[in-house]
């Protein structure tokens, strides 16, 4: 998860925006009725997202009474229909948009929509507050589904609230295996039947056991280990040259030496970068170094 500054615009600004052109009289009636309640709403949220409770809101206390089916598709009509292009909301919807080239949820897909950390169809007092909208890429925000966490582990991480990558959380394993499935630690000149990447959360003594399992939440929910490998495996044919000229001038010390530099590289912008996790892994194996980095190359 990759941190974002907060949003710029309050809940009482965007809630404006939304209601001030381009609607009929009775609907911004109804809309500002709800102001205050926004607002409210909207600080107690935020509120929740600095402790990491947001398991704790009750979705009763961010939507209008259950008999007021109207005025709650009203409330998420604002994001669906007052952000729209050449409506007065826009703009909201486009400083949110902007605010990451990479989604910030996985930090490798290009950011494409806008998702609401809490679902609007269960508080829809938090429809068009900008600190509930993400930017986010597509994929994760198919992955993400529309219910509400029910306790502290099932809150994903949010990039503008939640700071842990001043810590390093994310490791890789090269794993290599013989022709019966076992896993084993494959030997220089070794010929294993198949091989693997594998991307792991791995928490610091640190943490307490809550957040890490939040963060393994986090990185269950998106996909992120299957992600990552899949960018490995398109990244190391790119720099299968570099490795056999390294390998050519020193051997196995010279490759791993070659793949520690390419790690502090990335470790520079940031800690958590699953290429700094993939070169690590690949400069602590001996059997990869040694020539082995061939066949993984090779598929």
């Amino acid at each position: 998860m990759r941190r974002l500054d907060p949003p710029r615009t309050s809940a009482r600004e965007a809630f404006r925006m939304c209601t001030s052109e381009k609607i009929s009289l009775s609907m911004k009636t109804l809309l500002e009725s709800y102001e205050l309640r926004v607002e409210i709403a909207a600080g107690d949220y935020e509120q929740a997202c600095r402790t990491a409770t947001v398991h704790h809101l009750n979705p009763g206390a961010f939507a209008p009474l259950s008999a007021q089916k109207d005025h709650k598709k009203a409330l998420i009509a604002m994001y669906k229909q007052r952000m729209r292009p050449d409506h007065p909301g826009r703009p909201v919807y486009e400083e949110t948009l902007n605010r990451a080239i990479k989604c910030p949820s996985c930090g490798v897909g290009a950011v494409r929509q806008v998702d609401h950390h809490m679902p609007k169809s269960l508080f829809p007092y938090l429809a068009v507050v900008p600190s509930n909208l993400l930017p986010i890429c597509s994929d994760c925000n198919f992955a993400k589904n529309d219910n509400a966490p029910t306790c502290y582990e099932e809150q994903t991480l949010h990039p503008y609230f939640d700071s842990i990558d001043d810590d390093r959380w994310l490791r890789a394993r090269l794993i290599t295996r013989s022709a019966d499935g076992r896993a084993y630690r494959a030997k220089p000149l070794d010929t294993p039947a198949d091989w693997e990447i594998e991307f792991y959360v791995d928490p610091p003594s640190a943490w307490s056991a809550q957040l890490a399992m939040r963060v393994q939440h986090h990185f269950d929910t998106f996909g992120l280990s299957r992600l990552y490998e899949d960018q490995a495996a398109d990244d190391l044919p790119g720099i299968e040259l570099s490795i056999e000229e390294a390998f050519q001038a020193g051997g196995a010390q010279d490759v791993r030496v070659h793949l520690e530099g390419q790690a502090r590289s990335r470790a520079r912008h940031y800690k958590n970068s699953w290429m700094l996790a993939l070169y690590e892994a690949l400069a602590d194996d001996q059997w990869f170094c040694s020539g082995g980095f061939r066949q993984v190359v090779a598929g």
